[in-house]
């Protein structure tokens, strides 16, 4: 019976999609846009009737998110949005920093070509750097930066870079928002990384990737411990 009311709710809001993807997406959206911040509670009861669906795809939903570490669920409180906090920037950087690091070893050691599709990525960026989308730059920026990772045909070490895609992207969309004039910047790190592995020029690109992934103090002094 259940199945059945949330196959017609689903029908009626336009998609065929599981009613718990559509929580999972509006909550998560509603998360990185900045409208839920860190330490705000998610009622059931309000996702529920924003997304049209039952309690029960909204509480799947929430584990999943909170599997994601999007949100975090308390004892007798609910879900509530886990904070981006100043440590867990810190130790995103150096993660992607020790992985990154090692795939442009391997890319310019072995004369690995990049793919092109870095250099469409790049201007994807720039254009949003005058727009301020920093949701969709930080979709932009996690797809160039797995790339670089995915050419050394490491399967292994790409899917550990992947299970760092929410707190990257998260952390990038907090520290531009901390500091939105640094987008400048970074398309042109972004730019002279892309010359440095054409190039092979594996000194170059790494202390590129260092300087880029170094985390900012102005950034890192607004964000909470």
């Amino acid at each position: 019976m259940t199945q059945t009311v949330e196959k017609t709710k689903n029908m009626e809001n336009g998609s065929k999609r599981p009613a718990k993807e559509l929580v999972y997406d509006y909550v998560r959206g509603k998360i990185l846009n900045g409208e839920w911040r860190g330490g705000d509670f998610i009622e059931e009861k309000v996702v529920s009737e924003a997304v049209g669906v039952s309690r029960t795809p909204v509480r799947e939903a929430l584990h999943r998110l909170q599997g994601d570490h999007y949100i975090s669920m308390t004892p007798r409180r609910g879900a509530v949005v886990r904070q981006i906090t100043a440590q867990e920037l810190v130790e995103v950087y150096e993660s992607r920093r020790l992985i990154e690091i090692h795939a442009m070893q391997r890319i310019c050691r072995e004369r690995l070509p990049i793919p092109p599709i870095l250099r469409e990525l790049y201007e994807k960026m720039c254009e949003t750097s005058k727009s301020h989308d920093f949701v969709q730059r930080a979709e932009y920026d996690q797809e160039f930066h797995r790339n670089i990772v995915a050419t050394i045909n490491n399967a292994v070490l790409v899917e550990l870079y992947g299970s760092l895609q929410v707190r990257q992207q998260r952390v990038a969309i907090a520290a531009m928002r901390v500091q939105p004039s640094r987008a400048e910047t970074i398309d042109q790190e972004h730019h002279d990384l892309i010359q440095a592995l054409e190039n092979f020029d594996e000194e170059s690109a790494i202390e590129i990737i260092s300087r880029h992934l170094r985390p900012v103090i102005d950034v890192v002094s607004r964000l909470p411990v």
